[in-house]
């Protein structure tokens, strides 16, 4: 996973902890939106999780099950 967020942050001028928080920031918002469209809860349902929203390794790991599968 780390390689992931090295290149991210290659990319965009950050470190890899930077990426990470960001990511995380993102999915914590996304997952406690009050105001989330019907296609959003499936979504977020279906996305095994241990805690109350994924964490960035979990949401990559998803991310990545459902691309192969396709």
């Amino acid at each position: 996973m780390r390689a992931i967020y090295r290149k991210i942050g290659k990319k965009h001028g950050v470190s890899p902890m930077e990426v990470k928080m960001d990511m995380q920031a993102a999915i914590d918002y996304a997952f406690q939106k009050p105001d989330k469209s019907d296609k959003e809860k499936n979504i977020q349902r279906s996305m095994p999780h241990k805690g109350a929203v994924p964490t960035t390794d979990e949401f990559v790991q998803y991310l990545g099950y459902k691309i192969k599968r396709k």
